[in-house]
C-alpha cells in the first residue's frame, strides 16, 4: 500500500477534459509527430477493463518504445479521478499518458473516434495510423497479440501493388 500511495504522489496528475475534447485524444497521444496511435478507454467500475488490464499491460506499456503513441482514457466522472489515478497504479501503468474524459454520454466519444459499430462499450481499443485514420477497432477486451498485430500493420503497412503496365494501343 504504500507503494502505491508513493507512486500516486510522484506521478502528475490525471488530466480531467470535458467530452468536447474528444476529437483531440488522437493528437494528444501523437505528441505532435507523425505516429500511429492507440487509444484505450477503460473506466474504474468497468469489471471488464480490470480483467483486461493485466493481460494488456506488456503490450500497452512497449507502444512508446516503438514508435506508437498511446493514451490511456479513462471513462469517469471528474470526482472519480484519484480512483482512476490508484487503478493505473495498480496494473503499474503511471508510466503512460492518461487521461479522464468527462463523458457522462458516449456519442461525442464515439463520434470523434469514428467506429460506427461503437456504442461506447468498455474497454475498447483503437488503432489509428500515423495520419491520424482509424485502422482497427477492439471492442471488448482485445487480446494482445492482435494489439500487436494491429500495431504492426500500421507501423508497416504492405505495400501497394504496383500499377499494371499499360496495355498494347488498340
Amino acid at each position: 500500500m504504500a507503494a502505491l500511495l508513493a507512486a500516486l504522489l510522484t506521478a502528475a496528475a490525471m488530466r480531467v477534459l470535458p467530452a468536447g475534447q474528444a476529437s483531440t485524444l488522437v493528437a494528444e497521444a501523437a505528441a505532435k509527430k507523425n505516429q500511429p496511435v492507440v487509444l484505450h478507454f477503460w473506466a474504474t467500475w468497468c469489471t471488464a477493463c480490470r480483467e483486461e488490464f493485466p493481460a494488456l499491460r506488456q503490450e500497452l506499456l512497449r507502444l512508446p518504445g516503438r514508435g506508437v503513441g498511446v493514451l490511456l482514457v479513462s471513462i469517469d466522472s471528474p470526482q472519480d479521478r484519484a480512483k482512476a489515478e490508484e487503478m493505473l497504479a495498480h496494473y503499474r501503468l503511471l508510466a503512460l499518458p492518461a487521461v479522464l474524459l468527462d463523458a457522462p454520454e458516449p456519442d461525442p466519444v464515439v463520434r470523434a473516434v469514428g467506429e460506427p459499430n461503437w456504442d461506447g462499450t468498455l474497454p475498447a481499443t483503437f488503432v489509428f495510423d500515423g495520419g491520424g485514420k482509424l485502422r482497427k477497432s477492439f471492442i471488448g477486451r482485445a487480446k494482445p497479440l492482435a494489439l500487436e498485430a494491429a500495431v504492426r500493420a500500421v507501423r508497416h503497412p504492405a505495400p501497394r501493388p504496383a500499377p499494371a503496365p499499360p496495355g498494347p494501343p488498340r
